[in-house]
C-alpha cells in the first residue's frame, strides 16, 4: 500500500484519488511531458543540436559538477 505524506498526516485511503489529483497537477505545470514524467522539450532541444554541440554542453556540464565537487572538498576540509 502506498502512503502520501502530506502537511504532517498519512493518508492511505484516499490513495488513488490522490495520486490522480497529483498527476493533473504534473501534467498542468509540465505539458511535455510523457506518460514517464520525462520531459520531452529538453530532448527535443536537445536533438537540435549538433553532436559536436550536445558534446561541448556535455563537457561544460561536467566542468561545472567538477568544481561543485572540488569547492565542497575544499570547504569540508577547512571545518575539520
Amino acid at each position: 500500500m502506498c502512503m502520501l505524506f502530506i502537511y504532517g498526516i498519512v493518508d492511505t485511503m484516499n490513495d488513488v484519488n490522490i495520486k490522480s489529483k497529483t498527476s493533473d497537477l504534473k501534467r498542468a505545470a509540465f505539458p511535455e511531458q510523457n506518460a514517464d514524467g520525462i520531459d520531452l522539450s529538453l530532448i527535443r532541444d536537445n536533438l537540435r543540436l549538433t553532436p559536436s554541440e550536445r558534446l561541448r554542453r556535455g563537457d561544460r556540464a561536467r566542468k561545472s559538477a567538477m568544481k561543485l565537487l572540488q569547492y565542497g572538498r575544499i570547504k569540508r576540509q577547512k571545518r575539520v
